[in-house]
């Protein structure tokens, strides 16, 4: 018996020191910089020793892609190994959908401690052990974004000192290079050499030079969190990664899917693992980052994701991994945007193929419409009037058309498109074909892809399709909210079927719980029906800013009662149509509803009103 004793305490202590063996890993996110505006990519004007020195010391990949090229979508690619039409992140301050499973899952289950510091920008937020400094991970004010109390670096020295039994996966995600860019003293701007996509005026060189100062900060920030490290004596047991989630907020990046927009920094440590000072240009997407980080923790392959590990290329056993990368943008859900969707393929011979789906609206982001940071867009306008080059570049950024295609090794900037030259008319088929393939073994449609996750718009009613959930920031909210009752509709069929029937923006919810119909406000007044008959039926809630509700199914009169509190407005969250937004809806429901939901229309003060 005492043999078998310590043969159990050998079995068990030699899990626990393999347990710790297993490598942290510590992963830095800057936001909005493209792979050009990091020294070691071979940009000389830009200061980024800390980077640079990462670069020296691993492996740097060459051809590193967003999935999409703005905050949500891509860094919820990151954190689920899905592109964004799979998660339901699609377009930017967009959640994924119900259930979707996301990197802490994964690593935890793996025995691995996973927190963040700063920025997440993936909703709803990700389980982490612990979120650091939120403070630095709010927009504003811009100069908590380099975390000024070191909360990072305590948390760091704090872990490791306490020798946890844990390994530890930490992302560190600042809001820097992000715009707003404040003027900095260490650059020249009349001494700075634009790249060729970007109008060259005085306001843009402010601009340029306001980015790289930026830059500057967020790579001592990195250095700081290599130093810390270090210093805890964890180097050699430690991944250390460097990217970015996509490029810079200039005309013709981010927001886009040119070639600036997607192509990402990516650098990764790994002392005794690496060789230093490697290079790759394998081809690798921010999507392989989860099913990357479950391999290098031990665990099994994840199917039914779309990204893939990149294990075997960091540790130098590959020189190959993806022969295309696709990417899409489908923009901002604010009201005050117009739709543009587009998808990509990236090929490893350099074509750029992308496809525009509504070519006839005009571009409209951030940087021309909202933020005007900088205040450099005016002078493009005004030097396009009289500058033919301006003019293209100014059009380029604003119209799009149906096709284009680009050679990167030719055309760094993305200038000369060859969509219409018959020469390579083999090619674009071949790359169009590759994408239509990669939309079909995702499931979306051109018509989906035209339309967006957003509602049909009417005379003071919208619709909302079932299996889609319209962000808060797709409403002007003093258009969209009834003066003095709310109605929504819908026409049922399956009510043998429990779920979700509508979300109202974090307000109320309609379900159907064992054959009956009920609404609950915030959780804490809920009210049931009787038990219905009819399978199929139209549904109305009728509203009012009182308090005062009726709700009927298939012609009856099933609640009628009063809550306390006006419930009519729009707030932070969702309308949604056929599930539920929380992972856990409440009442034993699942999170989406089984049965068929048509018509599913809200309205302002009046029943019905007939499109416009």
């Amino acid at each position: 018996m005492r043999i078998k004793v310590i043969s159990l305490l050998f079995t068990v202590s030699f899990h626990i020191a393999f347990a710790q063996k297993r490598p942290n890993i510590v992963i830095f996110i800057s936001d909005d910089q493209s792979q050009m505006d990091v020294g070691c990519y071979g940009n000389s004007q830009v200061k980024t020793p800390h980077m640079d020195q990462l670069a020296k010391e691993g492996i740097k990949f060459n051809a590193a892609f967003a999935a999409s090229p703005m905050c949500v979508p891509s860094r919820s690619t990151m954190l689920t190994g899905l592109y964004p039409f799979s998660n339901g992140a699609q377009m930017n301050h967009f959640a994924l959908r119900p259930g979707t499973k996301t990197l802490p899952e994964y690593l935890k289950k793996l025995g691995y401690y996973v927190a963040i510091a700063g920025k997440i920008d993936v909703y709803p937020k990700p389980p982490f052990d612990k979120h650091i400094g939120e403070y630095f991970g709010k927009y504003l004010p811009e100069e908590n974004r380099d975390d000024p109390r070191n909360e990072t670096v305590h948390f760091i020295s704090d872990y490791f000192r306490d020798a946890p039994d844990k390994p530890l996966c930490l992302i560190v995600a600042t809001w820097l290079p992000h715009v707003p860019w404040k003027e900095g003293g260490e650059w020249d701007p009349d001494k700075l050499t634009l790249p060729g996509y970007l109008v060259d005026t005085p306001e843009t060189r402010k601009a340029m030079a306001a980015y790289y100062h930026s830059i500057s900060r967020a790579d001592k920030m990195l250095g700081k969190m290599v130093n810390a490290v270090n210093d805890a004596g964890e180097e050699a047991n430690t991944i250390f990664m460097f990217f970015s989630d996509q490029g810079v907020q200039f005309p013709g990046a981010k927001w886009t899917t040119y070639n600036e927009g997607l192509r990402v920094p990516f650098i990764v440590k790994w002392p005794g693992k690496i060789a230093q000072g490697t290079q790759t240009d394998a081809m690798i997407s921010l999507t392989d980052l989860t099913p990357t980080l479950i391999d290098l923790a031990g665990g099994e392959v994840v199917e039914g994701l779309d990204g893939r590990s990149i294990r075997e290329v960091i540790l130098g056993k590959q020189d190959k991994h993806r022969e295309y990368i696709f990417a899409e943008s489908s923009m901002e859900p604010q009201y005050w945007y117009n739709y543009v969707p587009s998808r990509t393929i990236v090929e490893n011979t350099g074509y750029h193929y992308i496809r525009n789906y509504n070519p006839g609206v005009p571009f409209v982001t951030h940087i021309d419409d909202v933020e005007r940071n900088m205040y450099y867009f005016d002078s493009w306008e005004k030097r396009a009037e009289k500058d033919s080059l301006a003019r293209f570049l100014l059009d380029r950024y604003r119209f799009r058309p149906p096709e284009e295609l680009y050679d990167l090794n030719s055309d760094r900037w993305e200038l000369h498109s060859l969509a219409g030259d018959d020469t390579y008319l083999a090619t674009r088929k071949r790359l169009k074909k590759i994408l239509a393939d990669v939309l079909d073994k995702q499931g979306e449609t051109e018509d989906q892809i035209r339309h967006g996750t957003l509602p049909d718009f009417y005379d003071r009613s919208y619709e909302v399709r079932q299996g889609i959930s319209v962000n808060d920031m797709s409403f002007e909210k003093k258009l969209w909210e009834p003066e003095e009752k709310l109605y929504i509709t819908a026409y049922i069929r399956g009510m043998d079927h429990d779920g979700v029937i509508a979300e109202y923006f974090n307000r109320f919810k309609i379900f159907v719980k064992s054959g009956t119909l009920g609404i609950a406000f915030d959780e804490e007044e809920i009210f049931y029906s009787a038990k219905v008959d009819a399978q199929e039926g139209q549904l109305v809630l009728a509203l009012e800013k009182t308090g005062d509700f009726e709700l009927k199914y298939a012609g009856e009169i099933l609640i009628k009662d009063r809550v306390g509190g006006d419930y009519t407005g729009i707030c932070s969250g969702y309308v949604s149509c056929g599930l539920s937004r929380e992972k856990n809806p409440g009442q034993g429901m699942p999170l989406y509803f089984g049965g068929e939901i048509n018509n599913f229309r809200v309205s302002l003060d009046a029943l019905s009103r007939t499109p416009d």
